[in-house]
């Protein structure tokens, strides 16, 4: 797709912390004026046009404004009241109404959600054993697919529609895909129900809720979930690349998770709480202890293993120039956000681009933040343990990826992750199937880190099948016998090169089309090429077609559902003429390659089906 899609803020923007590849060319900031225009070189350098920025201690906001630009063709400055869609960020307040309900024993965050709202349909297979809990919405650890195509951008229904009926939308996004409470796996729909529970145990909107219980004594008046059009005079305008036209405000049905709006200077007083533990001069916002609860995950086989780092309830951990960091970032279609905070508890940032298109930029820019904030400060000291070779060797296998975000695209996931475990000296080496090796420092006898980070990342535990796994803050990898994944991952590789193949024959075939008369043998070799058609009219689909218009009929989704229709057809027709030209004596060339052909595609046709993937309607997913 050619934009971030909406929700992806975990995945792509924490990300950027950590995954320097170039040079670093950015200066060490020794005031706020060289911090702006720092930041000022990184917009031009990767084409962002606008910025709003916070710099914030435990003392307070230290500084709020804008560099660059709200509006390209009015040429409007960004300040520090200019607004931006903060997307995934907005789920940090939901989890934190959550969270104050609970203090106020409202709710119960270990109470199964069918106990409370059993008018919300959830397909668990492992009910009652291990239902659904609130804490699982809150962690993504429900098992929940993340939205489906036709419940993420509201084109036809009112913007206000109530939660009970967006979440009538698709309920095959909240199909629990493994044992609730073990792996985590980002879903925007959790946090859609979490809102609903609000709206049902309070009986006020959530965001009336939100507004009055956060927004009102943290000082952030201006911020909403409600995108009314009244508020486009603040916002700026958002952009997808270096120089096209504006995107528009698309409205969302998941609005819980993604609809917030909010300035620099506002979500700034929100990152100053957060240092403060969740206290304002005259208000207790989030109780002190649960809030440490929030920063840390607890419901996957890697917290019950003794990993802290991960996505809590609504607050992420992360790394930026070797201090550690809790946060949340965000992207919805035209805007990038993030805010963070150091587990010292000393400083924290908001960036707010009105881009998606540079990763690159939120990446620079949070690490100018930090050489400022943290200047006079040494990095925490990287842990090393020292654990026996026999405990080492114990972990060693191939691990393969078992918790896929998006499940209309875990069969490409499936074939591309994996890795393999092996003792190298006092540590272990990580080679993934694709990819550089990574090395894994021990911390303690089963938590490791790569040599960059300063807390561990992984951990090696049995899960409940007594099945080793490897897992971190995002991933949740079991070991396997190699050979049985290989067996599977490099015959759908190769078969999807020859299917590829008769795009260039075909210009072979035309070319020597007369030496082949009379009998060409034209209808195997079309099949041969509608197969090859097949492969890339989904792939034109997915590059072409916006974020807001997947679920919806159009030329791309066509082209999409075409695809995965046309594949198994042309599969089967390719085998049943190659079998005729065999019995009709076609040339050797031609009948072993149109062998190999329609066995390729018969492959890429079975690995479609086994994920379901045949006869795929996007405006239905």
């Amino acid at each position: 797709m050619r934009t971030i899609r909406f929700g992806a803020a975990l995945a792509a923007v924490c990300s950027v912390y950590l995954s320097a590849q170039e040079p670093d060319k950015d200066p060490w900031p020794k005031t706020v004026e060289d911090f702006r225009t720092a930041v000022q070189t990184v917009l031009s350098d990767t084409g962002v046009p606008g910025a709003g920025l916070a710099l914030v201690r435990m003392s307070g906001v230290e500084w709020a404004g804008g560099v660059g630009l709200a509006d390209r063709d009015r040429k409007t400055p960004v300040t520090a009241d200019t607004h931006f869609r903060a997307g995934s960020i907005s789920k940090s307040f939901i989890a934190s109404a959550i969270v104050q309900m609970y203090l106020d024993d409202e709710i119960d965050l270990d109470t199964p959600i069918s106990e409370i709202a059993s008018e919300i349909r959830i397909d668990n297979a492992w009910e009652p054993a291990h239902p659904v809990r609130v804490i699982h919405l809150l962690q993504h650890t429900a098992g929940f697919d993340d939205m489906h195509f036709n419940e993420m951008y509201n084109v036809a229904d009112p913007p206000d529609m109530p939660l009970e009926d967006v979440l009538k939308i698709n309920p095959n996004s909240r199909v629990v895909r493994w044992q609730p409470g073990t792996r985590m796996a980002y879903s925007n729909p959790g946090y859609a129900i979490a809102a609903y529970l609000i709206e049902k145990i309070t009986g006020e909107k959530y965001e009336d809720r939100i507004a009055e219980k956060i927004f009102r004594p943290v000082g952030m008046p201006t911020s909403s979930f409600v995108l009314a059009k009244d508020d486009e005079a603040i916002l700026a305008k958002g952009y997808r690349d270096r120089t096209g036209p504006p995107v528009p405000y698309s409205q969302i049905y998941l609005r819980p998770s993604g609809n917030l709006h909010t300035s620099a200077l506002e979500l700034g007083r929100w990152v100053h709480l957060l240092l403060n533990w969740g206290e304002t001069e005259t208000d207790l916002v989030i109780d002190p202890e649960y809030l440490s609860n929030m920063e840390h995950p607890r419901t996957t086989v890697a917290s019950y293993a003794g990993l802290r780092t991960g996505y809590g309830s609504g607050i992420a951990s992360t790394q930026v120039e070797g201090f550690p960091m809790l946060g949340h970032g965000g992207g919805i279609e035209g805007f990038s956000s993030l805010y963070g905070y150091s587990t010292s508890r000393d400083a924290g940032y908001v960036i707010l681009l009105n881009s998606t298109h540079s990763p690159e930029a939120m990446r620079r820019i949070a690490k100018l933040a930090i050489r400022y904030l943290k200047a006079d400060v040494e990095p925490p000291p990287k842990p090393k343990a020292t654990v026996a070779a026999a405990m080492l060797r114990s972990y060693e296998g191939y691990y393969h990826d078992a918790n896929p975000r998006n499940q209309a695209f875990a069969f490409i996931e499936w074939l591309m992750s994996g890795r393999s475990v092996t003792v190298s000296g006092d540590h272990l080496e990580v080679k993934p199937a694709f990819g550089r090796a990574v090395t894994l420092i021990p911390v303690a006898d089963a938590l490791f880190r790569t040599e960059d980070e300063v807390e561990a990342s992984t951990v090696f535990a049995d899960n409940d099948a007594g099945l080793m796994v490897m897992a971190g803050p995002s991933r949740y990898a079991e070991r396997h016998s190699r050979w049985r994944i290989e067996s599977v991952r490099w015959p759908v590789i190769v078969s999807a090169v020859l299917v590829l193949t008769p795009l260039l024959m075909i210009v072979v075939w035309i070319v020597h089309a007369k030496k082949a008369e009379p009998v060409g043998f034209w209808f195997l070799k079309i099949c041969l090429l509608l197969c090859a058609i097949a492969l890339v009219l989904p792939v034109i689909g997915v590059m072409n077609v916006a974020d807001r218009e997947l679920g919806t009929r159009n030329i791309w989704t066509a082209a999409m559902f075409a695809g995965s229709m046309l594949m198994p057809a042309a599969a089967i027709l390719s085998f049943l003429f190659t079998i005729e030209a065999w019995r009709s004596d076609a040339g050797r060339w031609l009948r072993s390659y149109a062998m190999l052909v329609s066995i390729a595609a018969l492959i890429i046709s079975g690995y479609l089906s086994a994920w379901g993937m045949i006869a795929f309607r996007p405006w239905n997913f």
